[in-house]
Parts: structure tokens; sequence; C-alpha cells
């Protein structure tokens, strides 16, 4: 095995979809380091300074300064495969998480399960089993959502996966500034001051972790997993950051996006032979925009660009707080993006979450009437798809797409260069993927892969250690020669220079997918499409993405064959299996703690009913019953004045296509013990009937035109209050309903 001395900085690389940065300091030849990765959410190759950006992140470039940078360092294009793929050094596909882990396709589809398989054990599991102490911090997104309530299980939870300590949030995202928050095994109900903000919450726990380790274990080494959720939507930053913005992006994306493209050149991180690709057909050249679209869009940009340097900031202080325990010099930090930049937000942006997964457009006339309200804690933004494509310069795709800038990202190692104190600022151009993290971590602290942990035996490993690349800039004897994509219904397949990419659009039969060829030793950006120059070349790829993938998938041959119709039928199962949580009745009893939106039965869609069992022995006693969702959609029942109130958010704070429901009842609630509810009716597609029922006697109903179709708010569920951020408009939170709460029953007709 390949020994590496910790007396010298090892450069950090860049990482695709992700940004990885590693800093190694000196250490006694005996000492084993620690290992910091930090995983960013969302942040594209441009958007570090020292890959081309304009956003200051000095924090960030001052590892990359004294570190090697990759630039030829991939990843999935969506978080949850790629955050298994670097814990586990195993394609996601072969793990069970080849979609999000809000996705599970059931025993049929052991690639797509929506969890980590227990024969795959994690970086934090084999550490730990080597004496370091664990720690995770901010975002997880690899436990089944049915599982992320208080009860468990816990086997898919950070404690199950080999960390000693978790402060974060389960789910993809959450409000920065009213965020849904784990610890250990538990769920944590709080209240949020108007300063608090999450970033500075989530370093300021991982500063306790190792202060408490420095301590009281000081000759023991840690793994701390740091996954912050800057950059994902909702893109919010402290008022200080926002204002520190404005302005500079007046310019617009165009220019914005060719000047970090010769930035780029200048810097070495790209070839001075690449070709910038052409804008993206859906984007409006800047120059062509009205006034008031260039108004909100420079606002979305300025918010991306707080967020990052509010960041920036937190990961500063923690490495700070390294410096000042002693342990900076001892630590190998690892810093990436788990993917590339999102076209979430759509041609416009969205400052409502949910609205872009139920196809609610958000004009930007509309958007301007709140433009103000953009990076606070009233809107959940998401910027629109010409600022993602700047976030991806110099590649011409996005998340979600399984080529350049959905699966291309920084990654950095760095630390110390030697004791003259003199920066290294290497590159690195070896082709590798984010399976390739784990055996080089390993490969450092000399250890080996294991065949069975915990009793267990272990599936296959897919990574290969880049220790090589770290030791010598020119060797390319370990570098990957081929790596397989899929994400959804997107395919790609890279092989000895060539990649091969397919996009597929929405209703289309797979075999008419159009495939995109790129020679990537020629054409690093991805700027020319040569499908039709080498046909043959493409087939030969397009048969490799077949057979690559009967070899990491255990039943390869029901979901890789676009033929084959368990393909088509997955697809069409898809939607309806990622939101049912197959259980039609739940029974919600007093101090139940806060769940996640899909803990709880599947009321989109289908009839349903919420009934409370309560007691208002005064007869005065108001509060929240049931709470589902936040200021963006969702619903609640509650009691408001004597009288029982339901509350349906229809994306309300978009007037040109939202509504609130509100029906409150026909008479007041009696005093003491009291059994209420609201029944749900269908009357036609998306459409239906809400009655209100006072002891099973009906007190009002109230017709409703729209319900929502795919996916509520992701704030998730409270019984007896309402935590976070209120769902209707006739409440503020918590709302503690004053009486007693006996029970809840969530009941849907399956």
């Amino acid at each position: 095995m390949m020994q590496i001395s910790f007396k010298r900085l090892l450069p950090l690389a860049f990482a695709s979809c992700g940004f990885i940065s590693i800093a190694v300091g000196p250490a006694a030849a005996s000492e084993r380091p620690n290992i910091m990765l930090i995983v960013l959410d969302d942040v594209g190759f441009s958007d570090l300074g020292s890959y081309g950006s304009e956003i200051a992140t000095p924090n960030i470039d001052a590892l990359a300064a004294n570190g090697i940078a990759f630039n030829n360092f991939h990843v999935t294009p969506t978080c949850s495969p790629t955050r298994a793929a670097l814990l586990t050094g195993r394609d996601p596909h072969r793990v069970g998480m080849g979609l999000i882990s809000r996705y599970d396709l059931g025993p049929s589809f052991p690639a797509f399960r929506g969890r980590i398989n227990h024969e795959a054990g994690t970086l934090a599991q084999i550490l730990k089993n080597d004496g370091l102490s664990t720690y995770a911090v901010g975002k997880w997104h690899l436990t089944p959502p049915r599982q992320t309530q208080a009860a468990g299980p816990f086997g898919h939870w950070p404690s199950g996966k080999g960390f000693d300590r978790l402060y974060g949030f389960l789910l993809g995202s959450t409000d920065q500034f009213a965020p849904e928050l784990a610890t250990d095994n538990q769920i944590i109900e709080r209240t949020f001051d108007p300063e608090y903000v999450l970033t500075e919450d989530l370093v300021d726990n991982a500063i306790t972790m190792l202060s408490n380790h420095r301590s009281y274990t000081p000759d023991r080494p840690f793994f701390m997993y740091l996954a912050t959720p800057g950059m994902h939507a909702p893109h919010q930053a402290s008022q200080s950051y926002l204002d520190e913005q404005v302005g500079k992006y007046a310019a617009g994306w165009d220019d914005i996006r060719a000047a970090r493209f010769e930035r780029q050149k200048e810097l070495g991180i790209i070839p001075t032979t690449a070709t910038l690709p052409e804008r993206d057909a859906r984007i409006t050249p800047w120059n062509d925009l009205r006034e008031v679209d260039k108004t909100v869009f420079a606002k979305f940009q300025e918010t991306y660009a707080a967020m990052l340097r509010q960041t920036d900031h937190e990961i500063g202080r923690l490495l700070s707080q390294l410096d000042e325990l002693g342990l900076r010099e001892n630590t190998i930090i690892i810093l990436l993006s788990d993917n590339g930049a999102s076209q979430e937000g759509g041609v416009d942006g969205s400052i409502n979450h949910t609205a872009y997964y139920n196809a609610i457009p958000e004009t930007t006339d509309y958007l301007a009437t709140r433009v103000n309200e953009i990076g606070g804690p009233g809107a959940l933004p998401n910027y629109p798809l010409g600022w993602a494509q700047v976030s991806n310069t110099p590649f011409p795709y996005f998340k979600q797409d399984a080529a350049g800038g959905g699966i291309t990202v920084p990654l950095i190692v760095s630390g110390l260069s030697g004791n003259d104190g003199k920066t290294q600022n290497q590159l690195r151009t070896q082709y590798h993927f984010a399976t390739d993290l784990l055996p080089t971590v390993l490969d450092i602290l000399d250890i080996e892969l294991p065949t069975t942990l915990n009793g267990i035996s272990q599936l296959p490993f897919d990574g290969r250690s880049m220790l090589y690349a770290l030791d010598d800039a020119d060797s390319h004897q370990g570098a990957r020669t081929t790596q397989f994509y899929r994400m959804g219904h997107n395919r790609g397949i890279y092989h000895e220079g060539w990649m091969a990419t397919a996009i597929h659009k929405k209703g289309d039969d797979y075999d008419d997918d159009v495939w995109a060829l790129y020679n990537l030793d020629e054409d690093f950006s991805h700027a020319r499409d040569l499908s039709s120059n080498y046909p043959e070349k493409l087939e030969g790829l397009k048969e490799l993405w077949a057979t690559r993938g009967e070899e990491i998938q255990l039943n390869a041959s029901t979901m890789i064959d676009p033929q084959n119709p368990g393909f088509l039928n997955a697809a069409k199962i898809l939607l309806y299996r990622s939101q049912q949580a197959n259980f039609d009745e739940l029974v919600l009893y007093p101090r139940t703690q806060h769940a996640s939106e899909q803990a709880v039965p599947n009321i989109l869609k289908t009839d349903y009913a919420i009934t409370a069992t309560i007691d208002r022995p005064l007869g005065t006693e108001n509060g929240v019953l049931f709470a589902y969702g936040n200021h963006d959609s969702g619903l609640a029942l509650h009691v408001k004045d004597n009288k029982l109130v339901f509350e349906y958010n229809y994306f309300a704070n978009i007037p040109t296509h939202g509504t609130m429901y509100q029906l409150i009842s026909d008479r007041v609630l009696p005093a003491g013990p009291t059994v209420v509810s609201m029944r749900f009716i269908a009357t036609d597609d998306l459409q239906g009937r809400a009655t209100l029922y006072i002891d099973d006697v009906a007190a009002g109903s109230l017709e409703m035109p729209k319900t929502i179709q795919s996916r509520m708010s992701h704030e998730g569920v409270d019984i007896g209050r309402d935590l976070n951020t209120p769902v209707g408009s006739l409440y503020s939170v918590p709302n503690q309903f004053e009486g007693t709460l006996r029970r809840v029953v969530i009941k849907t007709d399956g």
C-alpha cells in the first residue's frame, strides 16, 4: 500500500455534483489523522472562488490554495445517491439508493429502496470499528421518510450507520430559519428566535462535539461528517449577507457566465482550449428580458451568493476552532457538493418550495410583488435556470442530468504544504467518482477494505483509491476508465475519455431518447455533440451502459433495459409509490412528536378523514389539533373562538393559481369531551368537498375545486400545536391547544 506523509499538506480536489476539500496537516509519525468530510449541497462547478466564481469564499479557497484541486471528479446528479456512494464506496444502485431516499419501489427493485443495504457498511462504521469517534452534523437524507419519526426504527438513521452523535435534519431540505431538527435518535422540538439561522446552529454543535472530544478523548482520532444545507433550496441567509450582495448581479447571467469561464482558464481549472457551450435553449438572453424580470432574477442570485458566503464563513469558523483546539495540523479535511447546480427553480425561479413539484407557475410579475422577501423567512426560494447554468460553468447540464454540470464538481485536498509554509496549489486531472473517496481515506489510514463488518458479509466495493493521484500529478495508472450514471429516467456512461448521455423527455418512449456523445479528451466542457460523427462509438457506449448496469444492480434486467416492460412499469408507479406510506390509518396520541410528511398516510388524491378526540372543560379552549405543512402548502384543523376550523393552503401565497380554503363550523363546540373531524370526499380528479363534524353531526361543508396533486410542503406533521411555521392564516405558531387532546386519527380509503 502506498504510504503518505502527514507532515506535508495534501491539496484538495474538486468534485462533480459535490465539493470536497481535504486538508492534511503535520503530525507525529505514530499519530493517526482525524478525518473531516464537509459536503455542500447543489453547489455548481464554478461557484467557489477557487473555481472561478466572483462569490467570495475565502475559507474554502484557503483549503484549495494549500492543497490539490481535482477538475475531473464526479458524483451522481442528485443528493441521496451521491451521499450513499461517498459513505459506502459502492455504486448507489448496488446499495439500494438508485434514487433519493424518498422513493421505495419495493423488494422487486432492490436498487431503488431508498435506504442503504446493511450489507454495504459505511465509512463511519468502518472507522468506528477501527477506534475513531464518529460525528454527523447537518443533512442526512438516507433514511426512508416513514422512518424519520420519533419512534424509528433507527437502523437507517446516522446512529444505525456508524455515527456516535447526530445533530441535523433527516430529509433532503429544510427551512434555514425554522428547520426540522433531530439529535442522536430524537426529534427536536423548539421555537426559533428572529436571529436564528440553521448553518450557524449546525457549526455551533459541531464545535461543541469537537470541544467535548478534545477535552475527554484527546488521544482518540475522530471522523466528522458535516453536510451543510447550502446551497440546496430554499436559498436563505441572514440579512447582513443579503445586504452585502445588493447590486452585484445587475450585469446578468450571460456576462457573469462568460466572466467565470475566462477566470477558470486564468486559474488553470479548465483547459485554455475549452469552449463555452451555448446557452440552454430554455434560458432567455439577459438583454432580452424586461426590467422587472432582471430585478427579480438578480435578487435570486444575490440570495444564492449570500447563502454561499454565509456557509463559507461558518466553515471558516469551524476550521478556526480546529486551530484553537490544536486539532488542525492532524486533520484531513474533505469538502464537497453532492451534485451540480439545480434546475428545480424552473425558468423563472420560485419562492414556494412545493410549487415546482406540483407544476404551479410563479410569474415574474407575481415574484416582483414579493421580491424583497426573497432570502428571508417569508419565502423558500430557488433561483432560475439562467443562474443555475452560471453555477455549472463551463458545462451545459444541470442537477438531475447525467452529464457535465450535473455530475462534475470540485474536490480539494488541503493543509499545510510543508515546514516552510509555502502553498502547493496543485491541480489533478485524473477521472474519479464519488465511490473513490472511501478507499482513499482507508488507504491513508492504512485500513483494509472489509469483507465482513459487524458479522455481516459485505457487498463488493466499486471505489478505487485516489492516493496515487495525490502523490503523483502525472500518474494515471489508477484512474477510473469507466463510470455508469443513471438518475431517474436520464442515462449516462463514461468510458476511456468518451461520454454518452441521454436526457429523457417525459412522455417519450425510451427507445426514442436522443443520445449525445462527447470526446472529453478534446472537449472538456461538453460543448460539441459528436453523436452523428461517430454513430458506432455511440452504439458501443449504449451497450456498455446496459452491461455495466447489469453488473451493479441486483435485478438489472427489470430496470435497466428500456425495452423491458418492467422499466416502464416502474416509471409509471414511481410517483404513486413515492407518495403513499403503505398504510391507510394512523392514530396519534398526546405528546406525539413532530414527524416528516411521509410518516403519515397519504391524503393526496384520495378520500380521507382527520378526527380528533378532545376535552374542553371550560368550553373556551382553543388551539391547533392537527397541522401538516407550512406557509407554502398544507392543511390544519384547529379551534378558534370556540369553533372548529379547517384551513387548506393550496399555494395561497401564489394568488394567480392558489387559494386558502377556510371552513368554520356553523356552531360553537360544546364544553367537555367532544369528537370533531374533517372529512374530505373526492368529487372529481383533484376536486372534492370538505365537511366538518361535531360529535358526528355535520357542521358545515366547503367545495374545493383544486387540491394538491403530488407533494405537500415538506415541513411535516404536528398534533396539539403547529411548530416551525403556520399552515393557515387564522393562527400563529405554535398555537398550543389549551384543552386536552386525547388522540388524532388520520384515515384514508387506502
